[in-house]
């Protein structure tokens, strides 16, 4: 990861963390694993830095890796 895809994603961290742990306990009903997914969501984010910073939408790229980690979630 460079320093700018660092930066960035750091950004979009700080300006959706919330959000995305408020969107995960709509579904799952439990903080706990809002939280978690939220973290799980950051952590692809960290492994796929090329895809979050080149997408033409950021923001939609997240809540789409937290649909799929919730789906996920939810089938275990």
């Amino acid at each position: 990861m460079t320093n700018r895809q660092r930066k960035q994603i750091d950004s979009l961290y700080d300006k959706n963390y919330d959000f995305l742990v408020s969107y995960a306990w709509g579904s799952l009903k439990n903080i706990s694993l809002a939280e978690e997914a939220a973290q799980e969501t950051f952590a692809i984010a960290c492994e796929k830095p090329d895809q979050v910073c080149t997408c033409p939408n950021p923001e939609g790229w997240l809540v789409n890796t937290l649909k799929n980690v919730i789906h996920n979630m939810e089938r275990r």
